[in-house]
């Protein structure tokens, strides 16, 4: 027997839609709510016309007394419809029902014993739960944003979760997503590889971002199609995989399949296997005793001091480092901001060693200098001093500083004395026209020096910061300027080291700051004095950018052009009061100095500039 169990005030439908498909069949019609009377015999069946509301209350006598049932699609269960995984389509429910041989037995989740058919939504938790149906992508990016204006009055809230009366972790969350499968909500569908309905477990998500740059980024990445969910949960993410879970809170707000509700405890518990399903659930083909093995990361979630913090106040936009992270730097860069002994040693070594390397135009002696040199620790140490508005290691940074700055000069100054070379070689000249290019390669490696020091298990990378930023070269060619008196040496140099300086301190404070070392408000005057000192540094920077791509545009413009059967190579320009071309002219012949103020007037015309021509002839057989 069949009995038909619908709500009194939908005979009308049942009678037009349902009817004329059991013709077939042995049915009888019953009125919801069941008599406390009703029961069925082993051969009889429950088939449901019922909203989600009404099968909260039948689904768990049916799933007790080990009733089999079969649900019909109801314009208000969609619910249940969607978390069964069962179809939409009358007729093909119909279809299964008398079809059916072997029923499926699948788990029943209860929250504070209420049933849950999807999902249960504790606290805040934007948009990783799914409402009613099926979202499009557009209405998706709508609910980003309409969430994302709310996001500055966000905070955590405090949770004691605990599973069979074993207390597992005080933390603190925007909210926590409970599913039985991946398809229950838009989280699970991004995270759970596999789930299932008949293994005797639930799947809890913990929510516990520590700034908006990360929550907004997952949510960037939830839009993004992706055949398979993401391979390595989120660190702000915890995932609990249990039987049963106990959430104790202050008051807390809560939803069952979009119902809202209140309380301090939350119960979660499944039942295995309650629900004897006669039709077909697109669930219980996918490992339908699934793995029954428990899961519980919880590693990233925020406790102690931490915990206390977001409590507290609203959620930050930038990462804020923990009281740990804070006391271990800080340690670092106050012993590296101290002028010591050691320190003006290794300045003084790394200076000799890379003015000897210049005057002997030698590479490898100038990079061995480079990494010997100190420099690059008291920088750091002001950077920080700067975002913290650390008085103390503001100044013993700059102490620091300056005292290694005077040092190398002087000593760089004294070998260029006692050398009786004034050469410009290669290794010198090459620091005396600082770009742009120089001011990129100042502000990666600020970045990077100030990484590599947040990041104890990169620290080893510095070597490479101090070889990639060469504060020392610059400064030596400086010293080698004073010692030849010679403005040009001086100047040109000391305009690379104040571009490094400059902008590793800057970026280095800015990389602190999105770290999360230091709140933007008292960053901010240190920022914006540093900034200007880049701006000033910039301009002339600028200027001498120009000037090589001027260089290159008329290198590339005169590099193997044929004027009058002759061929320019070798192509260099220097500047001055007038532009100095010099290039290698080659012909059949000898050039003559007529052909030579030809060649001359047709460069002129060429390049659109007067210039001073540099020749050598060179004939080709």
């Amino acid at each position: 027997m069949l009995y038909l169990l619908h709500d009194p005030a939908e005979i009308d439908t049942v009678k037009e839609k349902i009817l004329p498909l059991l013709a077939n069949i042995k049915h009888e019609l019953i009125s919801f709510p069941l008599d406390k009377e009703f029961d069925l015999d082993t051969e009889s069946s429950l088939l449901l016309y019922l909203s989600d509301e009404s099968l909260r209350k039948v689904i768990p006598v049916a799933a007790r007394n080990k009733w089999p049932v079969a649900i019909l699609p109801h314009p208000e269960n969609k619910f249940t419809s969607k978390g069964l995984g069962i179809s939409n389509d009358l007729d093909e429910v119909i279809t299964e029902f008398s079809e059916c041989e072997s029923p499926h037995e699948i788990d029943l989740l209860f929250c504070n014993e209420i049933p849950v058919f999807s999902s249960v939504n504790i606290g805040d938790i934007f948009l990783l739960s799914e409402g009613n149906g099926k979202k499009s992508f557009f209405s998706q990016v709508m609910n980003i944003i309409r969430n994302i204006r709310r996001a500055s009055s966000l905070s955590h809230h405090p949770y004691q979760l605990s599973s069979d009366e074993d207390k597992i972790i005080n933390t603190s969350a925007l909210g926590i997503v409970v599913v039985e499968h991946a398809s229950s909500s838009l989280i699970s569908k991004r995270l759970l590889q596999d789930s299932s309905i008949s293994d005797g477990s639930f799947q809890a998500f913990i929510l516990s971002p520590q700034n908006l740059l990360v929550l907004l980024w997952f949510f960037i990445r939830s839009l993004w199609p992706q055949k398979k969910p993401i391979e390595k949960t989120p660190a702000f993410i915890g995932h609990i995989k249990a039987s049963k879970l106990k959430v104790k809170s202050e008051r807390m707000e809560f939803s069952i399949d979009g119902v809202k509700h209140e309380a301090e405890e939350i119960d979660l518990e499944v039942q295995k296997q309650a629900i004897i399903l006669k039709q077909i659930s697109i669930y219980s083909h996918s490992g339908d005793n699934g793995n029954t093995k428990k899961t519980l990361k919880i590693e990233g979630l925020p406790k102690g001091e931490t915990r206390k913090e977001l409590i507290k106040r609203s959620l930050p936009i930038l990462p804020r480092a923990n009281a740990e992270q804070f006391e271990d730097l800080f340690k670092v860069l106050r012993v590296n901001s101290e002028i010591s002994t050691p320190f003006m040693v290794m300045m003084v070594l790394s200076t000799l060693i890379a003015t000897f390397g210049l005057f002997a135009n030698s590479s490898p002696v100038i990079i061995g200098a480079m990494i010997l040199a100190p420099i690059i620790s008291p920088i750091v140490s002001f950077a920080m001093g700067m975002v913290r508005y650390d008085v103390t290691m503001l100044k013993k940074g700059f102490v620091t500083i300056t005292a290694g700055t005077l040092m190398s000069l002087a000593f760089a100054a004294f070998i260029a004395l006692i050398i009786p070379l004034k050469i410009l070689t290669f290794e010198i000249e090459a620091r005396l026209s600082p770009t742009l290019l120089d001011m990129g390669i100042a502000v990666t490696s600020g970045i990077a020096a100030a990484y590599a020091h947040s990041k104890e298990s990169i620290a080893k990378s510095l070597a490479g910061v101090a070889i990639a930023v060469a504060l020392v070269p610059p400064l030596s060619v400086a010293g080698i300027g004073i010692g030849w008196w010679d403005w040009q040496v001086f100047s040109g140099a000391i305009l690379l080291y104040a571009t490094n300086l400059a902008g590793i301190i800057l970026f280095a404070g800015l990389t602190f700051l999105l770290l999360g070392f230091a709140p933007f408000k008292r960053a901010k005057m240190g920022l914006v004095y540093t900034f200007i000192i880049v701006i000033l540094v910039t301009v002339p920077l600028s200027l001498s950018f120009n000037r090589i791509m001027q260089e290159a545009s008329i290198t590339k413009a005169l590099e193997g052009t044929t004027i009058h059967n002759v061929v320019l190579r070798d192509v260099k320009i220097r500047f001055g009061p007038q532009i100095v071309v010099s290039l290698r002219l080659v012909g059949p012949e000898a050039v003559d100095p007529d052909r030579i103020q030809s060649i001359k007037e047709e460069i002129e015309k060429k390049i659109n500039q007067p210039v001073v021509l540099e020749v050598v002839s060179a004939i080709e057989f």
